[in-house]
């Protein structure tokens, strides 16, 4: 019951607070924040009451049997970590949007909504279920960009719903096509995991699913709806973007195609790992090219995600460690930038960084914060986005020593944007716009404490995370006939 109020509760929670306003005001805040905290308390209680085996909990139970389509939801340390920040997020997302009066309700109620589809995503492995809450996570996605987004909100929203709604039907047409030719028609992944595909059929079906998570991850060249909808989004938008769903595409790679499509994966790993080398260096020279603060760090997490794919292809011990490590380092880093960019622009009115500069001398808190989580970006040693690139890196050394070149360089070229962005921003007078400045107020700097937290103890103290997400890498190394070290 646990893991099904991972998602009943957000659900049923965005409904309740669309009625919230008629017991006081701001109550629709704070159903909201309860809400995302009890979800957040019965995590904490499964995790630490979990099991010992492969899985901490799971949950089983027919749903239509006539169809083949059952609830079969499961969680171990990886699922948990994705669950624990997507609370997280939500939780923070509500307090800096503490101004937002336009359409309240319904705006912390896509907020819950889209907390409740990305659990579903997260823990689902009926892969019908797993279809349904990876459409359903764009609904709310789409609003939050199109009704509370800035300028041309509305063709980015739609940019976003064509590009993944059309990629999904690849994962749609895999998942209809395995279960219709199973024995007995079943959407079960860990059944359908021993049908014994042959290995073109496998490529075929990984194509389709590869799809929907690339487009989402985002990689090169699926990845024309991200910087517009970044730029575009609120920033809770933009925090759900980087934080929540692009971290659904990498855990879908991280989690189906080798337990699914194992013979497939490795066919075809050699040319995820190009994709992924090619993605690294676009996204990290066309940050270099940008003067919008929130564009330059959309193209940053183009750069990361590509490490992702790159990890998950590595098809090693230490690259899928890396992968997993660098999916939950950057939901931190990222999800601390863009709320940073967006008190920014909330304070200056603008995100040009020729318009910006000098706020080491009139915000010291923000300037700091800003400091420390672009070191996190750039991957600095003491950090966990370092630990995610370095066990990539390594595991690239044992696969392909050209790709971890490549991902090497991509280092080099992170330095040109980073000392850009904080030259601009942090170093520098004061311009107009910078000169009177209010300093991070405390609503705002809890969540940075938190973010930094966790992208330092995790950097400092590595083995606490690779313990947590051991069995998951395990499991994804056992098809692929790959022992750990």
């Amino acid at each position: 019951m646990g893991l099904s109020l991972q998602i009943l509760l957000p659900f049923f929670g965005g409904l309740a607070v669309l009625f919230a306003p008629r017991f006081g005001r701001d109550m629709e805040r704070w159903g909201t924040i309860a809400v995302m905290a009890v979800t957040l308390l019965i995590l904490i209680f499964i995790s630490l009451n979990g099991d010992s085996g492969r899985w901490l909990q799971m949950v089983q139970a027919d749903w239509a049997p006539s169809f083949g389509i059952q609830v079969l939801l499961a969680m171990d340390g990886l699922t948990a970590a994705m669950l624990a920040i997507s609370a997280g997020l939500g939780i923070v997302c509500v307090f800096i949007s503490w101004e937002v009066t336009h359409r309240s309700p319904l705006y912390h109620a896509v907020i819950c909504w889209t907390v409740a589809a990305a659990n579903g995503v997260f823990l689902s492995f009926d892969l019908l279920v797993f279809a349904f809450f990876w459409e359903l996570m764009i609904i709310p996605a789409f609003l939050l960009i199109g009704l509370w987004g800035y300028g041309n909100r509305e063709s980015a929203a739609m940019k976003f719903l064509v590009f993944n709604a059309v990629a999904g039907l690849g994962l749609l047409a895999a998942v209809f096509w395995m279960g219709a030719t199973a024995p007995e028609i079943t959407f079960d992944a860990f059944e359908l995991a021993e049908a014994g595909y042959s290995t073109p059929v496998q490529v075929i079906l990984l194509l389709g699913f590869a799809l929907a998570f690339m487009v989402k991850l985002p990689v090169p060249p699926f990845h024309a709806w991200l910087p517009d909808a970044h730029t575009q989004a609120p920033t809770a938008g933009s925090i759900l973007l980087a934080g929540l769903l692009l971290k659904t595409g990498a855990y879908g790679l991280f989690r189906f195609p080798p337990l699914l499509f194992p013979d497939g994966l490795m066919a075809v790993a050699p040319y995820g790992m190009a994709l992924g080398a090619f993605g690294v260096v676009y996204g990290a020279i066309l940050a270099c090219g940008q003067f919008d603060a929130k564009r330059l760090i959309a193209y940053t997490s183009i750069a990361h995600m590509s490490i992702v794919l790159m990890g998950v292809c590595g098809g090693v011990h230490f690259a899928l460690a890396g992968a997993g490590v660098e999916m939950i380092a950057h939901a931190f880093s990222s999800s601390a930038l863009f709320l940073l960019i967006g008190a920014l622009q909330h304070r200056t009115g603008t995100r040009d960084l020729r318009e910006l500069g000098g706020l080491q001398k009139t915000a010291p808190a923000f300037a700091t914060s800003f400091a420390v989580f672009f070191a996190a970006a750039l991957a600095m040693p003491g950090t966990a986005n370092f630990l995610g690139e370095a066990l990539v890196i390594t595991g690239m050394f044992q696969v392909n020593w050209a790709f971890a070149a490549i991902a090497l360089v991509s280092l080099v070229v992170s330095v040109v944007y980073a000392t850009r962005l904080i030259g601009a921003i942090v170093f520098g007078k004061p311009k107009a716009e910078t000169a009177v400045f209010d300093d991070l107020k405390p609503y705002e700097l809890w969540p940075i404490i938190a973010l930094g937290a966790g992208t330092i103890v995790f950097g400092l103290f590595p083995q606490v995370l690779i313990g947590w997400l051991r069995p998951a890498i395990d499991a994804a190394l056992l098809p692929l006939g790959v022992g750990a070290p």
